[in-house]
């Protein structure tokens, strides 16, 4: 008795006790969750939702949650009446690209996945979006067929839209892509097409990405020259727009460019501009890329010990990341800068460098590779032609030496391996014209996207340049009253949309959507630039805009930086 009496004193004691310490072990731990637990807290819970209507809420809240934490400059909110697949597709979109902004390039494939399966009443500008950043997401993850694949769909709806902007840059992505799978040939029509796409668009920031990438490509092909000077326009367009971060990148590939042409201190000077400004801004990725950069010049210079330190940093964060090609130029260089200071730690990493090498460089990848750049087949149809002969001998000259009785089994043996071996390369020729005949649809379709428009710019007779002036008015007037469709514009041209179509097709080789399209956001960045006491929303609805999101999403997608981004940058 006295011993439950003993137990149930302090079962009352703790009773009281248990809720007061919950509550105070509560109080700190509420303040220590993440942005990315609370991202996969709103997927999981989303994800995880049968009904429509609570689908609806969850998704209103997760958007005042990205407002709240200023990811999305511009509220976004869905209706009782939206459907379904837009409200999916774009809780799934901002999700991945939140994780691939955090360098999780898995969770990014997984939530653009399951937005491709959202799409059948979505337009094409959102499908678009998707694609772009699962061709991203999969080439940093060295999946460069995957990559392809998605970018491949991604321009077909950019084509579709009649947007050059966003046509430059999947242009820019695939080009990218065949860089990194070491075709820098093949890349280099693509990423001029990219930028003479973007000569017609005031997309400042996106033609210093092209540039970029074209520094990388020439890289790749030995023209350091070139390369340098594509880096350094890069950077000459980067410090107009005054982006710290972007600066610190093109610095990279400019210091990238100066070190194939052994200018070892101009490579410093530039690194050391750039690691700080890519450091404070959480941009790891380049900032990686630089520790790798500047663990060559130290190596170089025989201070092993600070090359160990640079290489180990960016080691670690590629390892996070999943970026194994990057992280085997780490491993490498710590390899070299610790074989005679410390041999156990440098065959580790020496060890880790063969393990990288093995997972990039499997047949896998390489034949996945191959469906997309049909000269691969040629290595592997001849490899398997010699392995087939290698077999069809050996089984003549083995069985060759048997009893008479043997020969029907040689006969059978011998034409069931060349019946075999005749099946295969028929399925290999199939294989190859069909994949040759993809490679023709790619190249025809990117072929000279803008070369017409090009050499119409400079043809333009003073009735033309008049027809333009006056349907640039028209538009903006339409534009004013919210009447922006193609019909409309054209009967107040007097003309019909199938003139209207031609002669811009005549004039500018665009279709009239994106003509107007140039004039609407031409008209909003005057409007932002000069007028601040002007709202965004009425920016917006003077450029035909009646959802703010979606005026902020259009003119993002134009100029590559926000409207609000460019009236703070122009005060």
């Amino acid at each position: 008795m006295k011993i439950r009496f003993i137990i149930n004193s302090l079962a009352k004691k703790m009773f009281c006790v248990i809720p007061l310490l919950c509550f105070a072990l509560a109080v700190p731990l509420q303040g220590q969750t993440t942005d990315v637990e609370k991202m996969k807290h709103y997927a999981d819970e989303y994800a995880g939702c049968d009904n429509v209507r609570r689908r609806l809420t969850i998704a209103n809240n997760f958007f005042s949650y990205l407002l709240e934490t200023e990811y999305i400059d511009a509220p976004i909110a869905f209706p009782a009446d939206s459907h379904i697949d837009s409200v999916d597709v774009n809780v799934y979109y901002y999700i991945a690209e939140y994780f691939y902004g955090e360098g999780d390039f898995q969770a990014t494939v997984d939530y653009c996945t399951r937005a491709t399966q959202c799409m059948g009443e979505v337009d094409n500008q959102s499908k678009s979006d998707v694609y772009a950043l699962l061709g991203a997401a999969y080439f940093r993850q060295s999946a460069f067929d995957k990559a392809v694949a998605a970018l491949n769909k991604c321009y077909e709806l950019d084509k579709n839209i009649g947007d050059f902007d966003r046509m430059s840059s999947t242009l820019n992505s695939i080009a990218s892509v065949f860089v990194a799978a070491g075709k820098p040939k093949e890349a280099e029509k693509y990423i001029q097409e990219a930028i003479a796409a973007n000569s017609l668009t005031a997309n400042l920031s996106r033609r210093a990405v092209l540039y970029g990438t074209a520094s990388e490509l020439y890289r790749s092909l030995d023209d350091a020259q070139q390369s340098l000077e594509y880096a350094q326009k890069a950077l000459d367009t980067e410090r107009q727009l005054g982006d710290s971060v972007r600066i610190g990148v093109r610095l990279s590939q400019l210091a990238s460019a100066q070190l194939a042409l052994s200018k070892i201190a101009a490579a410093r000077r530039s690194l050391q501009e750039a690691i700080p400004l890519l450091h404070r801004s959480s941009n790891l990725h380049s900032w990686g890329i630089c520790q790798n950069q500047m663990g060559d010049i130290l190596a170089s210079e025989g201070n092993n010990d600070e090359a160990a330190r640079c290489y180990l940093e960016a080691a670690m964060l590629f390892l996070k990341q999943g970026d194994k090609y990057n992280e085997l130029h780490a491993r490498e260089g710590l390899y070299e800068v610790t074989k005679k200071s410390s041999p156990n730690e440098a065959m580790m990493h020496l060890e880790r460098a063969k393990q990288l090498q093995g997972s990039i460089y499997q047949l896998e990848t390489g034949e996945a590779l191959s469906r997309y750049n049909a000269i691969y087949f040629n290595d592997i149809l001849q490899k398997e032609k010699e392995q087939s002969e290698r077999r069809s001998r050996l089984i003549i000259l083995t069985f060759t030496i048997l009893a008479v009785l043997s020969l029907v089994l040689i006969g059978f043996a011998v034409a069931y391996s060349y019946r075999r071996y005749k099946k295969k390369v028929r399925n290999y020729e199939q294989d190859i014209n069909s994949l040759q005949n993809q490679f023709s649809e790619i190249n025809r379709r990117y072929q000279n996207v803008v070369s017409d428009t090009m050499q119409n710019l400079a043809e333009l007779t003073d009735d033309d340049k008049a027809f333009l002036s006056t349907l640039t008015d028209v538009i903006n007037a339409a534009a004013e009253k919210g009447i922006i469709d193609i019909e409309s514009i054209a009967e107040r041209m007097h003309i019909s949309s199938a003139s209207l179509h031609r002669r811009l097709s005549q004039t500018l080789s665009v279709t009239p959507k994106s003509f107007i399209l140039q004039v609407r956001m031409n008209k909003a960045k005057y409007l932002l630039q000069n007028y601040r006491d002007i709202t965004i929303a009425e920016v917006a609805d003077k450029c035909g805009y009646s959802q703010v999101p979606n005026f902020t999403r259009a003119f993002t997608r134009f100029y590559g930086i926000t409207p609000s981004d460019i009236r703070s940058k122009k005060e």
